[in-house]
């Protein structure tokens, strides 16, 4: 498998989705905040539903990664992100 290749896209992909799981939380928890029906739809699939697999996918692929000792271009904020999101996205799900 081309970790070079799919880790960085993942990673990229898992932000997007991320600010859309923020966004979605924000539309659900603060009041009096409405879009329009096709953009709150979007939210939602791309921050509830795709995000959490995504995180997943990323964490395993970076698990991988690092017991392999594969030497990836990634910008440590992107890591620490995502994998923060994982973390709350678990809390969320499971609280």
């Amino acid at each position: 498998m081309n970790y070079k290749a799919y880790v960085p896209f993942l990673s990229r992909l898992a932000v997007l989705c991320n600010i859309c799981f923020l966004i979605d939380m924000a539309i659900m928890y603060i009041p009096g905040w409405h879009l329009p029906n096709f953009l709150a739809n979007f939210f939602g699939v791309l921050g509830l539903e795709m995000a959490p697999f995504v995180n997943l996918l990323l964490g395993v692929l970076m698990f991988i990664v690092i017991f392999k000792k594969i030497d990836l271009d990634l910008r440590k904020w992107q890591t620490f992100f995502n994998m923060g999101m994982l973390l709350i996205q678990l809390i969320t799900l499971f609280a």
